[in-house]
């Protein structure tokens, strides 16, 4: 008979794959070529990426009788560092997450940051969604890019949302596609509504241009 341990050989390999999928997951999106910034590749990628995330987080949850899926945040944050990274190193610029902005305690430790020649020139905060904090978002994001100004003057700060579901949105900033961006309206990756035209709202691409446009101004 086999042990546990023996039993649940095949489990741990698949917890393992990532770590070791995700540097040939490089190699293949690299020998794609640099993005067409005026297309959408680069957001489909990412919401692909995100379904599969909670279709795996589904089936936990199934098989565990579990009521709450592990948080996305985290996996949010890794799978736009990977495009970014993708799209911007061709740029000589480096992709970082959770670096902070100065090597100081207690510095701003953006989730994504831009660097030019050690240099952070542009930092992106990632929500999966605001409805938690629907109220204070943007108090909370004013206070951050503050922060970020104060040890990084030429830095500008951008929030990505994955969904506005649960959330009345960016209203009337004039900031919104500019430093504000929102992939999909109101529905979550894992709903077949996320190929709906009308569910998209802004493409990852747009941030990508937004951020090498302040990178040469």
């Amino acid at each position: 008979m086999p042990t546990f341990s023996e039993a649940d050989s095949d489990y741990r390999r698949a917890i393992e794959a990532p770590g070791r999928e995700l540097q040939a997951a490089f190699t293949a999106a690299r020998a794609v070529g640099p993005p067409d910034l005026a297309r959408d590749e680069l957001t489909e990628a990412v919401l692909l990426r995100l379904k599969s995330f909670f279709a795996a987080q589904d089936a936990v949850k199934a098989s565990l009788n579990k009521v709450y899926a592990a948080p996305a945040a985290d996996f949010f944050v890794e799978t736009v560092t990977f495009f970014l990274q993708v799209a911007l190193e061709q740029h000589d610029l480096k992709v970082a997450s959770e670096k902070n902005a100065v090597k100081r305690t207690g510095s701003l430790r953006p989730d994504i940051s831009v660097w030019k020649n050690d240099c952070l020139i542009a930092a992106v905060e990632c929500k999966t969604q605001l409805g938690w904090n629907r109220n204070d978002w943007l108090e909370a994001f004013e206070q951050r890019e503050k922060r970020l100004q104060t040890d990084c003057p030429n830095a500008k700060l951008f929030l990505l949302v994955m969904t506005g579901s649960n959330w009345p949105g960016f209203g009337n900033d004039s900031r919104v596609g500019k430093q504000f961006f929102l992939l999909l309206q109101d529905c979550w990756p894992r709903d077949a509504a996320m190929h709906d035209a009308e569910q998209r709202v802004h493409r990852l691409e747009e941030l990508v241009a937004e951020v090498l446009r302040h990178t040469e101004a």
